[in-house]
């Protein structure tokens, strides 16, 4: 029972340790993508709209949604490399 539990945790440990070599966390994105990370937080959840968005930050309709999606493309990216 004790190397089943021992061979279990070794395994995790592994798991572990090969995610967060290719994971970055949400909160730790460079300066470069804050801006994308800022618009899909307040567009998806605090429920704030692309006009919202854009007054807040004195940008084009386009430049908001062109950061969202830019955002939405980096976390594909992310999950396709788990």
């Amino acid at each position: 029972m004790m190397t089943v539990i021992k061979c279990t945790v070794k395994s995790r440990n592994r798991q572990f340790a090969r995610r967060s070599k290719r994971e970055v966390l949400f909160c730790e994105l460079s300066d470069m993508n804050s801006i994308e990370r800022d618009v899909i937080l307040l567009r998806y959840f605090q429920s704030m709209s692309d006009q919202e968005i854009t007054e807040l930050y004195h940008v084009s309709c386009s430049a908001v949604y062109r950061r969202r999606s830019n955002g939405l493309k980096l976390k594909a990216l992310l999950k396709e490399r788990n």
